[in-house]
């Protein structure tokens, strides 16, 4: 289904680490790179894809289809407020990114994306030319 990407491997798990030993705070002008969670499930209609931006504005979120690659790219800015001291930071600012090798069996045109509670929900359907088709089985004399 998914093409194995072993630096997504090294990279998920830094994020992983990142998160378990905690982040460093982020201050005006730096950003960060996060690879989103993803649950991803495949069934009769097609594949389904729920990615997590906790924090993110719907406007805040970009989904693009290319190539047989769906990539999501989110932002999460870290606001500086005057006279405030920042004891510790642990949410996630910055910038998501995450990327998909979709067969071509899955039909990229026709992606339909809703985001609901910070999760953004992205279904592919199955391509029309990967859908079973019924054979018509003819009967000679």
């Amino acid at each position: 289904m998914m093409r194995w990407d072993p630096f997504k491997e090294i990279e998920e798990l830094q994020e992983r680490l990142q998160r378990v030993m905690g982040t460093p705070a982020v201050r005006s002008g730096e950003g960060r790179t996060f690879a989103p969670l993803v649950d991803v499930f495949e069934d009769e209609a097609g594949l389904h894809f729920a990615v997590y931006l906790p924090g993110v504005e719907p406007e805040k979120v970009d989904v693009t289809a290319e190539d047989e690659t769906l990539t999501v790219r989110a932002e999460r800015p870290f606001e500086e407020k005057a006279g405030v001291t920042w004891h510790r930071v642990e949410g996630p600012y910055g910038t998501f990114i995450r990327s998909f090798a979709v067969p071509a069996t899955f039909d990229l045109a026709r992606v339909r994306a809703r985001f609901r509670h910070g999760v953004l929900l992205l279904d592919v359907p199955r391509a029309e030319e990967a859908k079973p088709k019924k054979i018509a089985v003819e009967v000679e004399g």
